[in-house]
């Protein structure tokens, strides 16, 4: 008798964030829950999180009017993930606060960071954050521009 495994996997964006979910239990990583406080969590390097996520960049999600703020750097508590999600789907996978479209990406390259939280599930989204709880350095910026996400 041939066991059967069903996966609620029928979009994109839920095939994205499940196989970051794999990637991060092979590393192995510690996925904490929602609910997990900022300062429950370790600060750790950017280096040790490059290795986690096995070279990938993270991801700052922007809204038109942000085009420019985020472009030098951010010294303020920032939220990103690994997983790409469209536009829409980033609102409800990350719980964003608002429901403006999120039309450009930042790509920050993890080996720049430092003081990062995570990875921690998403409280009332489907995805996976990590948290800058010092910001960025311009130097983090993969490219020096936001990407258009479609």
């Amino acid at each position: 008798m041939a066991i059967e495994y069903h996966f609620n996997m029928a979009t994109c964006r839920a095939i994205a964030t499940r196989l970051d979910e794999e990637m991060l239990a092979h590393r192995p990583a510690i996925v904490y829950p929602s609910h997990t406080p900022l300062a429950a969590m370790p600060a750790r390097s950017g280096p040790d999180i490059a290795a986690e996520l096995g070279g990938r960049y993270l991801l700052r999600y922007l809204i038109r009017r942000q085009y420019r703020q985020f472009t030098t750097g951010s010294a303020s508590l920032q939220f990103v993930t690994p997983t790409p999600y469209s536009p829409t789907e980033a609102i409800s996978w990350l719980a964003l606060p608002t429901a403006a479209r999120r039309e450009f990406v930042l790509f920050l390259n993890a080996k720049h960071l430092s003081d990062v939280r995570g990875p921690r599930r998403v409280l009332l989204g489907g995805g996976l954050e990590y948290i800058l709880a010092s910001g960025y350095p311009a130097t983090a910026i993969v490219v020096g521009w936001p990407v258009p996400v479609v």
